[in-house]
């Protein structure tokens, strides 16, 4: 009776469907309907701008994603007018160099923009919970301006960090998935801001290096690869003999079909290229692609090895000594 009672006396609450008047349907208490609808209210509002938010984010990340790899895969500038022209040739020019990397700086150009696309959302988000609080905004932007002018000018290093990323980006020095050398730090890079690039060295040690602090750049991964294999030789060595093995050492390898497809040109024995009072060094040199230097070099490296005991150079015992076949009148063999 008292619910119904309460039914017919007039809401406290403001018109329109709201969780006031709900709790004042069910329960009939204006002091709990007034109270604990504002606070489901604001509740309501805090989860639905949270939401909309994440909605957001998402539709962005796939919008970016999807913009990013169609314009990354464009494998020519676009010809528009002179200026477009005119970049051609420097575009020519650099496919050449490094040769196609659309996939690598679609991955980097994606990771960076989702992060500050997230950063831009969400910071509006956090605007609108305040706001839904009733706090006003106005003083927090008008500090945050003068803050971030004060900051500005003591923060000269992090805003050469931030350009210095997006020069990195804009030229594609290097991305995500690269092997690149910048000074103190090597290895792979495993992610990449505007600020700050993280690499992870061959010991497993993860790099955080500040863009700004790059000076200058190799990366390993771009377009080809020259694998240089040397190999000592003792000093009485017969060179002759040794580098007839290796050549043909190489031209097997070009010619095995597990690697054919990553030589990109005939190896090049160069010969000695150093001479010591303790060994000779003899060098090949095979150009292949990036992705497949370190593979190769190992397998080339284990290959030469094998047919130089097998040619009696080396000892297959592995007592350290190196038999030196040499072309004497006797016809013997010299030993090291």
């Amino acid at each position: 009776m008292e619910l119904l009672a309460a039914a017919d006396e007039p809401s406290p609450c403001e018109p329109g469907f709201n969780s006031c008047t709900l709790l004042w349907k069910i329960t009939g208490n204006e002091a709990l309907s007034l109270d604990t609808g504002v606070v489901l209210d604001k509740i309501g509002q805090v989860l639905l701008i949270i939401l909309a938010a994440s909605l957001l984010r998402w539709i962005v990340n796939r919008s970016i994603a999807r913009i990013i790899r169609q314009v990354t895969a464009v494998k020519g500038p676009q010809p528009i007018a002179e200026l477009a022209e005119k970049l051609s040739a420097s575009a020519g020019r650099r496919m050449e160099i490094v040769g196609d990397r659309s996939a690598k700086r679609a991955e980097t150009l994606t990771g960076v923009l989702q992060h500050v696309s997230g950063i831009i959302i969400y910071s509006i988000a956090f605007m609108l919970v305040l706001s839904a609080f009733s706090v006003n905004l106005a003083p927090i932007l008008a500090s945050a301006g003068i803050a971030g002018i004060a900051i500005g000018f003591g923060a000269q290093n992090l805003v050469q960090d931030y350009l210095a990323g997006i020069f990195i980006l804009l030229e594609d020095q290097y991305g995500v998935g690269d092997i690149v050398d910048v000074g103190d730090a090597s290895g792979t890079v495993v992610d990449m801001g505007l600020r700050v690039t993280t690499l992870r060295s061959l010991d497993g040690t993860l790099w955080y290096v500040r863009n700004g602090q790059i000076m200058r750049v190799g990366n390993s991964s771009q377009s080809w690869a020259y694998v240089v294999v040397d190999t000592p030789l003792p000093p009485n060595a017969d060179v002759d003999t040794a580098g007839d093995r290796i050549q043909e050492v190489a031209e097997a390898f070009v010619e095995d079909e597990a690697w054919s497809d990553y030589v990109l040109a005939e190896p090049e024995y160069l010969g000695p290229v150093e001479v010591t009072i303790d060994e000779i060094k003899v060098r090949l040199g095979v150009r292949t692609t990036s992705d497949k230097q370190w593979a190769a070099g190992r397998e080339l490296r284990l290959r030469i090895n094998e047919a130089l005991r097998e040619a009696g150079i080396v000892d297959p015992n592995g007592t350290g000594r190196i038999y030196v076949p040499r072309a004497t009148a006797g016809g013997d063999d010299g030993a090291a």
